[in-house]
């Protein structure tokens, strides 16, 4: 059986951790049994809503986090999820990674939207986490308009690109283009997670995805609760790779080491 990301989309109620969190263990519960990484959408904990940031925000590890791990643990299943994160008097938009083994990575945005300036402190710097497909990067829905952020992880070695986002109906266009855009960056897979519905009115896109690392969408869901899955393997990776050189090209140029 080939291991398979998924990309999870869902609607969130703002405000409302625990049914947010019985949501992803639903959501996890009905993904084919050869997931073992699923991406969920930015802040899904919360839904996005940044007024309610200062109040639900919690440090890592903490009570939603070993609720998380928990669920993991139910699933069999690595989850990379996003939360508002409080260090202190300080917030971060957060994307945590958790497995039956407890926290295994946290992601701190970089590059924030609009308003979340006002709410939240810029993460500094790339995350990484190994799992059982492989060494997969950590980014946030606007993160995907900087090619850097891409880059900076296909100098990692990565072998996907873990995005998760409230990305506006909006804006579609713009979230098929990129996601397939960061995929040739690699060249790795994007796994990208979205929400649906309103919050706090804004009208997000659905149409969570996995892109293959030669840009092609190769999955992809709707505007409903749903999940996107695919398999990963290493003769696609090696494929898309021999077919665009770049990482070789920039290593033989002294551009990486």
């Amino acid at each position: 059986m080939t291991e398979q990301f998924a990309a999870c989309q869902f609607e969130p109620t703002i405000g409302d951790v625990d049914a947010n969190l019985e949501t992803i263990r639903a959501v996890g519960e009905d993904l084919p049994a050869a997931v073992t990484f699923a991406v969920f959408p930015e802040l899904c904990v919360t839904g996005y809503d940044l007024p309610v940031v200062p109040y639900l925000g919690e440090p890592i590890p903490g009570p939603t986090t070993d609720s998380l791990v928990d669920i993991a643990a139910e699933l069999d299943c690595q989850l990379a999820v996003g939360l508002p994160e409080r260090d202190g008097n300080r917030y971060f938009n957060t994307t945590v990674v958790v497995s039956e083994h407890g926290v295994e990575a946290t992601y701190r945005k970089r590059y924030l939207w609009g308003d979340e300036t006002n709410v939240f402190e810029p993460g500094d710097g790339p995350t990484t986490v190994e799992t059982p497909l492989g060494r997969v990067g950590l980014c946030c829905c606007y993160e995907l308009n900087f090619p850097e952020v891409g880059l900076e992880y296909a100098r990692r070695s990565c072998d996907a690109l873990a995005v998760n986002a409230a990305w506006r109906e909006s804006f579609l266009d713009d979230w098929n283009l990129l996601c397939r855009a960061r995929a040739r960056d690699g060249p790795y897979y994007v796994v990208a997670s979205n929400h649906t519905g309103d919050q706090d009115g804004r009208e997000h896109a659905g149409h969570s995805l996995v892109a293959t690392p030669q840009g092609e969408i190769e999955t992809s869901v709707g505007t409903e609760p749903d999940a996107a899955s695919a398999p990963v393997t290493e003769a696609a990776l090696e494929r898309a790779r021999k077919r665009n050189p770049v990482r070789r090209t920039r290593i033989a140029r002294g551009e990486w080491q």
